[in-house]
């Protein structure tokens, strides 16, 4: 990122990573260890996850219509990709943010060379939004053939040199390659249109974070898998298992 030129007067970047290297330092010469429990230390709770019982994606659904209004918009609503019964509408679905990787992005673009394979085609019933986490990884995209693969099936391509002189709120059923960073996930740029279901890949699922409330319908961002995401959008619906 420095150069390409995004550091600032202030050097930022530059003093970010200089602070990284100097805490490493100090890690791998013992002079500061990293910080590890006490051998007695005592925890609140010990939580065990049989993963073995884990067969299915699963969903983390903000629940905008629990009757228990301090049971809304919380993370503790964990539901399998089933309960949805693959008829549940989806209006947008979003990859990135720091959530992802190059790897989501690769995955992203194997799905769709897939899809075209077996349908002969790609068609969205609904946006896709993708953001890659940096620019370093859009650069790897590049050279490991990636990204051509993502334009190929792309309706809009994010340009810095003409960039967008606003943030959208409208959306065509097609892929997005949008800039790298936060995008949908920051709550201040991108917005889903109000009332809409989206589909993404972040954390964030608060009220208004995403996609705010129409005078129809709350907004509802369900958090979940790449794999669904990529799936939600062709269909327009939650997939199913089969």
């Amino acid at each position: 990122m420095i150069d390409k030129g995004m550091d600032n007067a202030k050097q930022v970047l530059k003093g970010l990573i200089d602070k990284a290297n100097k805490r490493i330092a100090e890690i791998r010469s013992g002079e500061k260890p990293a910080l590890r429990p006490d051998a007695n230390a005592k925890y609140y709770a010990d939580l065990i996850v049989d993963l073995d019982l884990i067969n299915e994606p699963m969903i983390a659904d903000p629940d905008v219509n629990n009757k228990d209004v301090s049971k809304r918009y919380t993370h503790d609503a964990i539901r399998p990709l089933s309960f949805y019964g693959g008829v549940k509408k989806v209006d947008l679905g979003f990859i990135g943010s720091c959530m992802v990787h190059k790897g989501d992005m690769k995955i992203l673009a194997q799905m769709l060379k897939n899809i075209e394979q077996q349908n002969g085609k790609v068609e969205f019933k609904a946006p896709l939004v993708v953001a890659p986490p940096t620019y370093n990884i859009v650069d790897e995209l590049k050279a490991e053939g990636d990204w051509e693969v993502l334009q190929k099936y792309s309706g809009f391509e994010f340009d810095d040199n003409n960039p967008k002189a606003i943030a959208r709120t409208d959306y065509e059923n097609m892929l997005y390659l949008e800039r790298p960073g936060c995008n949908l996930c920051m709550g201040n740029q991108e917005k889903a249109s109000k009332g809409d279901t989206v589909m993404a890949t972040s954390t964030r699922l608060f009220q208004g974070r995403v996609v705010e409330d129409s005078t129809e319908k709350k907004g509802e961002s369900l958090l979940s898998s790449t794999p669904v995401v990529v799936l939600s959008t062709v269909l327009g619906r939650t997939p199913s298992i089969e």
